[in-house]
């Protein structure tokens, strides 16, 4: 999952354009606004999204892990060992 994309925003926009973007979002799929099958799981997706694109240290970890979950280092790791075996 990109982060980036889930928000609709690249990794050079600035913070409070990712908060504007965030709050958008939120706002749509938000259970008790949005009553669709997917919008509690897009919600959540989006809640996630915005804790690491909006902090400055996760949101390098992860642009430096090459867009990798950081929250979930089960996701790393399996990730990792993808990109080794099947250099």
């Amino acid at each position: 999952m990109d982060y980036f994309e889930v928000l609709e925003v690249d990794k050079t926009t600035s913070q409070d354009d990712i908060k504007k973007a965030y709050r958008r979002l939120a706002a749509k799929y938000h259970p008790d606004r949005n009553k669709s099958d997917d919008a509690i799981e897009r919600f959540q997706k989006i809640q996630e999204s915005y804790a690491v694109i909006s902090d400055p240290k996760q949101r390098k970890l992860y642009i430096e892990q090459e867009y990798t979950e950081v929250l979930n280092p089960r996701a790393f790791t399996e990730s990792y060992w993808n990109r080794v075996l099947n250099t």
